[in-house]
């Protein structure tokens, strides 16, 4: 194809914008995975009965399971088929949308194509990866948008009113069940009708008659919607209302504070929508020399944005310069009441776009307003074509910089969440049933306490029966002392709950584990460990939970599913370390010390200190005396304070190993160098 007919194409702007958001992605999308809400579909994805998503969906929003039910079967549970179908059906969301705007106001569809570029790539929204979990936002937002288009054409389009008007119709049923995000935006409908459908000199009050009859198909189904959902829900629904409207029941008894809750959630989300989500990504203490990746992806992002920038000019339709005074103002218009009524679900339930860890998803519905408002003010600012292509490049510039750091920064979370799964499976092959991974803190960030929870039952549990859990994740920071676990002594219930998932334990068959990436290798906690500096400052508190026997098998009862958890990652000292471990536990210190072996001859050695303690402790055991004082020395010499530690560790040695001229002889070695005290 010429590139003169490709630019007047009607697939030139699918391309272009779904080239775009595989730019800005591309090189990242490789190395994504599973993050926060993505973690129970994961675990959903082990069971070989699909009703078991229907009942655990059926405590969130019962008839949204219908997503996965589709999905899973096709895309299984590769991080990547994930990440390219969440980018596809949000673009589709995109041209749903601009295509009922251009059937609105066909002479912008240079400004309309723009709203998608940036509503696609919008910066206040910064979850895209966590792609599983939003699936459901992305099918629900591309039904809004072909909703929405098949209604506007089945007015410009009469003869097809019906092959129109139909799937429209479900489709926006279909969503408002599935999803409530974008029920506020339905309330568009009828003014976008009354854009299209009035005629010029007519009585205002005429064309408003003819958009209501237009809309009144539409209005009985957002009337089921609301019977369903505020007055059959409770009835239906046993669970508790995942998302209730808090303001509007305060408002029963206090429409005041209600109404002036309602009005500060609407300015300041709208005002960080509108302002801040852009400034966000361009802010002056970004731009530090040494922060290379900030300058690397706006230089990407600039490239990128302009070059969309001169196709979307080169492709410009003819006769823009005919454009009626109409969509002068109601372009602001639609776009005010879009912000705001998008965003009136979340602010009915309290909640906030600013506020809260993963609250940007809130975003979804009005920055669609946020996008439209912003492009016309560009426009309504200059009649400069190239100036208005300069201002708004710069801004797509700025979103695709933003999401481009947004993905480095999961990619590089997945890295670490990879190491911790993998050196748990590494150093605990199979867990008993029933037994509770205890950790001090969170050990890593975009995941939520469960979300752990789930990863482990899908780490050990091959194909699941049951939604009793066998094995969970607890954050002791965060529920010690509560009804999950109230303390740590020995024979205490651990009992966790998660919509319909339960798991039952005690502190007689658990695993405390600590983990910081930056400080070394995932670490079991044990007594031999007493006195190192932590890798939490937690890790202490876990030292009661050392005394029950650990709750590993030695081999693995399940592989671990590489679909999810990625290829088996190289054996470098970390795998060395937890194997030594998992023998240590058992006692076979041959395998300890050959492992030693092969690490030292593969050229790999510890960050941590404390990391080789155990080849001391099976050194020692099996007489090798030179070897011991050696990794003792190297031990003191890779960490801060490690004489306290290590003079212990020696104590233990001298009673567990029988007497002889080699053994006092590396124990004076080691007391005279390590300073011991007393044994």
């Amino acid at each position: 194809m010429q590139p003169r007919r490709f630019f007047a194409s009607p697939w030139f702007y699918p391309v272009l914008g779904f080239a775009v958001l595989l730019a800005t992605a591309a090189f990242y999308l490789p190395r994504l995975g599973f993050y926060w809400d993505d973690w129970p579909v994961v675990y959903l994805s082990r069971f070989r009965d699909p009703r078991i998503a229907w009942d655990l969906f059926y405590y969130i929003r019962p008839l949204s399971a219908w997503t996965y039910t589709l999905t899973l079967p096709v895309l299984g549970m590769h991080p990547l088929a994930w990440q390219m179908f969440a980018l596809l059906l949000r673009w589709l969301g995109v041209l749903g949308l601009c295509a009922a705007l251009a059937g609105v106001w066909p002479q912008k569809t240079w400004q309309i194509r723009w709203m998608g570029l940036l509503l696609a790539l919008y910066p206040g929204f910064l979850q895209q990866a966590v792609s599983v979990a939003y699936i459901q936002h992305f099918f629900t937002f591309a039904l809004f948008g072909a909703s929405l288009a098949g209604m506007v054409w089945a007015q410009r389009r009469p003869e097809r009113f019906l092959a129109f008007t139909i799937p429209s119709l479900l489709a926006a049923l279909l969503h408002l069940l599935t999803m409530e995000y974008f029920f506020g935006l339905e309330l568009l409908r009828p003014m976008l009708l009354w854009f299209l459908l009035r005629r010029p000199g007519e009585p205002t009050r005429r064309g408003l008659w003819r958009a209501l009859r237009a809309w009144l198909p539409y209005a009985a189904v957002l009337l089921v919607f609301v019977l369903f959902r505020f007055v059959f829900y409770d009835r239906l629904i046993a669970a508790p209302d995942a998302n209730p409207a808090v303001l509007l029941i305060r408002a029963r008894t206090d429409l005041p504070g209600a109404l002036s809750a309602l009005v500060e959630h609407a300015v300041q989300d709208s005002a960080h929508l509108l302002v801040f989500a852009w400034t966000q990504s361009f802010t002056p203490d970004l731009l530090l020399l040494k922060t290379r990746l900030v300058w690397l992806t706006l230089a990407a992002g600039l490239l990128i944005a302009g070059l969309a920038g001169w196709a979307l000019l080169r492709a410009r339709p003819g006769g823009e310069a005919a454009v009626g005074n109409a969509a002068n103002w109601q372009i602001p218009l639609l776009g005010g009441l879009a912000l705001l009524l998008g965003g009136l679900p979340v602010w009915a339930t309290d909640r906030q776009v600013i506020v809260g860890t993963w609250s940007d998803r809130f975003a979804l519905a009005p920055m669609v307003g946020a996008v439209i408002l912003v492009v016309w003010l560009v426009d309504w600012l200059s009649s400069h074509r190239a100036r208005q292509t300069a201002a708004l490049a710069v801004l797509l510039a700025l979103s695709i910089s933003a999401q481009m750091r947004t993905y480095s920064r999961y990619a590089a979370y997945w890295d670490i969440m990879r190491q911790y799964y993998w050196q748990l499976s590494w150093r605990a092959p199979a867990l008993e049933p029933g037994t509770a991974v205890i950790g001090p803190e969170m050990p890593f960030a975009l995941v939520g306490d469960y979300s752990i929870g789930f990863a482990l039952n899908a780490l050990y549990g091959g194909a699941l029966e049951s939604t009793r859990a066998d094995t969970w994740f607890i954050e002791g920071e965060r529920y010690l002392g509560s009804n999950t676990i109230k303390s740590y002594a020995p024979g205490t219930p651990i009992f966790y709950q998660q919509w319909n998932v339960t798991f039952e334990g005690s502190t007689d068959r658990v695993l405390p584990v600590t983990f910081n990436n930056a400080r070394g290798c995932l670490r079991v906690i044990d007594p031999i460990y007493a006195g190192v500096l932590p890798m939490a400052p937690g890790d202490a508190t876990l030292l009661p939970l050392a005394t029950a026997p650990p709750a590993v098998l030695r081999e693995p009862v399940h592989p671990v599913p590489q679909d999810i958890f990625g290829r088996e990652p190289a054996h470098t000292w970390c795998y060395y370390y937890q194997k030594a471990e998992l023998a240590r536990q058992f006692k076979d210190w041959p395998r300890v010390t050959a492992l030693a072996d092969e690490a030292a001859a593969a050229g790999y050695a510890p960050q941590n200190g404390a990391e080789l303690f155990p080849f001391i402790q099976a050194y020692a055991l099996q007489n090798r005396w030179d070897a011991a004082l050696e990794a003792t020395r190297q031990s003191a010499a890779l960490a801060e304070k490690m004489s306290v530690p290590l003079c212990n560790l020696w104590a233990g040695i001298r009673r567990d190993t029988p007497a002889s001229p080699q053994q006092q002889s590396a124990l004076e070695t080691v007391r005279h160098e390590q300073k011991c005290s007393r044994w």
